[in-house]
């Protein structure tokens, strides 16, 4: 177990009691899984036994929301984004013990959670439905049972998630599979596998939104951006009451989606639905956002950050990667109005303090922290 540094925490709850412009947002994070997955990147660990999990849901967690509660207490979350990990590899009451945790959690406007559809229930949608969440995200990854067991991961059939989606659906919650293409070989051959399950998951599975994205842990190339690329714009214009919603899909995209390993959002309805990893190069530190997260525990350290003050990160990197961040978000902006979408209150491109006050109190706390503070130039 973790105990995250009392002095980031005291940093972080004296910063969050700043007044400033952006939003807020508030991560919690699993570090479990059934079992890891091959070809996964994110922070979490096969499970030792129902004793870790409780030591992490009945200790850990509800410690370190103790630890921000004045935080917690005393700023308005946008946005809460529960990810993993597997957040619902507990029961739905487990869950529902953490919603209660958090101070003011009913009232946050935009409630997110990633899910396995192979742990995930009807409890769990249920609970998802009464406390209003949003957004559910499934990882499906690709409909080849033969891929998904050579990858080390739980198989569930077409007919469950036919069924989670209806019922979240229903509900009005947005439900999402995400698809990994060149999840096999890691060639060009994928694609077919590729265009198979984004043929049967919109023509037969019907969720609100699709996420499809390279496998992370293949070799890159801009011949195989270009056709992912190509077989979404095919595909899609098979099906179109499907579009992509955070990418234009152009060919002079190639590179710079390659590099930054862009993932494209496909959506049937609520199209003007947006979070803060919205965009097609989705960033844990979104320009315009104050992060903070929950669930440290061993080696896993979900980041986050307060402007320029990252945990878990070269202090003196972030100049050029606020720069970056803040590149990214104007490009989404941009795409979002040549698709007719409006930037919807959850961007913003403003100052960050509201006034010369608030600046100069944060300058004082990062003169104590003994970090480096810099004047960025807002557009």
């Amino acid at each position: 177990m973790v105990n995250v540094s009392k002095n980031r925490v005291d940093l972080f709850n004296r910063l969050f009691s700043i007044p400033n412009n952006w939003h807020s947002v508030l991560y919690v994070h699993t570090p479990f899984c059934v079992q890891k997955c091959f070809y996964c990147v994110y922070s979490s660990k096969a499970i030792s036994g129902p004793e870790e999990l409780e030591l992490f849901y009945n200790q850990v967690l509800p410690q370190q929301i103790e630890q921000y509660r004045p935080t917690l207490e005393r700023v308005t979350f946008d946005q809460v984004y529960f990810g993993g990990g597997t957040p619902t590899i507990v029961n739905a009451g487990n869950l529902e013990d953490v919603y209660k945790k958090i101070p003011g959690f009913k009232d946050l406007p935009i409630k997110i959670t990633e899910a396995s559809p192979y742990t995930v229930t009807d409890d769990h949608i249920d609970l998802f439905h009464a406390y209003g969440f949003n957004y559910v995200s499934l990882g499906v990854q690709t409909l080849s049972s033969r891929i998904l067991e050579a990858q080390n991961r739980k198989v569930v059939s077409k007919e469950k998630l036919i069924h989670l989606c209806h019922r979240l659906n229903g509900y009005g919650i947005i439900s999402n599979i995400d698809l990994i293409c060149y999840l096999d070989t890691g060639g060009l051959d994928d694609l077919e596998q590729t265009k198979k399950d984004l043929t049967e998951v919109m023509s037969e599975i019907r969720p609100i939104s699709i996420t499809l994205h390279s496998n992370y842990m293949k070799e890159k190339s801009l011949e195989k951006q270009a056709a992912m690329i190509q077989l979404i714009r095919d595909v899609l214009g098979i099906h179109p009451e499907y579009r992509c919603v955070n990418a234009l899909l152009e060919d002079s995209d190639v590179e710079e989606d390659m590099k930054n390993a862009a993932e494209y959002r496909l959506m049937r309805q609520q199209e003007d639905f947006h979070f803060y990893m919205s965009p097609k190069i989705p960033q844990s530190h979104a320009y315009g956002h104050n992060m903070i997260a929950l669930g440290t525990y061993e080696k896993f350290k979900p980041r986050y950050n307060y402007y320029y003050i990252y945990d878990f990160m070269d202090k003196y990197a972030f100049k050029g990667m606020f720069e970056k961040y803040k590149s990214i978000s104007m490009d989404f902006g941009k795409i979002r109005k040549r698709l007719g979408l409006p930037e919807d209150k959850y961007m913003t491109y403003g100052d960050f303090f509201k006034d010369e006050t608030d600046e100069e109190a944060f300058k004082e706390l990062i003169r104590e922290a003994r970090l480096p503070y810099y004047k960025f130039q807002h557009p």
